[in-house]
């Protein structure tokens, strides 16, 4: 029986729909496209992948997690472009494709199958830089997430993630004929209904309905803010700005953008404005189940695959 590594049952439930979907091969659980094989070419497929948010940030030397990036190529070229690089994901069949995909390049990652709110195999200040894309929709409280990356991030570090628009997000599945209706408030925090749980891609259809949450822009903004970090970017946008035809998830991204996407700060360690001021507040306690503050043991030995 492999161990269990999700916190709870919405985490459970979750990881057995994406070992579903993982299993039937859909493109989400996989890396997607080919890059290039010059580190020119590489880094410009990087930045296009992080849609520039990490641009000009240099990478060689520094430690990079990859935080459920068991479907991206982000890890693979975090780690080609000279960071010592951490993949964490908790499906077991996702970490499997990357690391036979670094393994037929040569490429070396470390590997941690984990649920995202709960790093405690992980040192605190471990890493440089952490990038997160997608996956907070999946967990009902984002918060612990953004606190225990704010746990491992390093002085002076940076976090990039992004997550479903949670304006957006209501309105998919709701076409009237005439136009959208939400399917829930959106300062209601159950999950987002979801009417059609079938993931369609050309022959291939998964039944696997996951639970998903619309996090509010202003709570994500504001966790960072209660872990100790500062925002220094926000972006909102859309994959189809050409739109689609009537009542089509295309035609509503159109007019609303579908993803949300912040870049957030560790101060760094000197903790001094420049004006010579103290820094006011300290970053708070990690979740309770995790390290007491301060508690940074050296990190175990993860799975190193070539």
């Amino acid at each position: 029986m492999p161990k269990r590594v999700a916190v709870d049952e919405v985490a459970a439930h979750n990881e057995r729909m994406w070992e579903r979907l993982a299993k039937a091969g859909i493109p989400y659980t996989r890396p997607q496209g080919t890059p290039p094989r010059t580190r020119a070419g590489k880094r410009r497929f990087f930045d296009r992948i992080t849609n520039g948010t990490l641009e000009g940030v240099e990478l060689e030397g520094k430690r990079a997690l990859s935080l459920a990036g068991g479907g991206g190529w982000d890890a693979i070229l975090f780690a080609e472009l000279g960071a010592a690089t951490t993949l964490v994901d908790i499906s077991r069949r996702q970490l499997a494709t990357v690391r036979a995909l670094a393994r037929s390049r040569g490429t070396e990652l470390d590997y941690l199958r984990t649920d995202m709110r709960d790093l405690s195999a992980l040192g605190s200040g471990e890493f440089d830089v952490v990038f997160h894309q997608h996956s907070l929709v999946f967990v009902p409280d984002a918060g612990r997430v953004i606190a225990e990356v704010a746990r491992v991030l390093a002085a002076g570090g940076v976090y990039v993630f992004s997550t479903m628009h949670p304006v957006t997000f209501l309105f998919y599945e709701s076409w009237t004929g005439t136009g959208w209706r939400p399917k829930k408030t959106y300062f209601n925090d159950r999950p987002v209904p979801v009417l059609q749980p079938t993931w369609e891609f050309g022959r291939v259809k998964v039944h696997a309905p996951t639970y998903e949450y619309a996090h509010r822009t202003a709570d994500l903004v504001n966790a960072c803010v209660a872990a100790g970090l500062y925002v220094d970017g926000l972006w909102e946008w859309s994959p189809h700005y050409d739109g689609g035809p009537a009542g089509s998830d295309d035609a509503l991204e159109q007019k609303l953008p579908a993803f949300i996407q912040i870049r957030a700060r560790k101060p760094s360690s000197s903790g001094h404005a420049g004006n010579g001021s103290r820094r006011r507040t300290d970053p708070p306690a990690p979740p309770p189940f995790a390290r007491p503050p301060g508690y940074s043991p050296p990190s175990p030995r993860r799975i190193r695959a070539r």
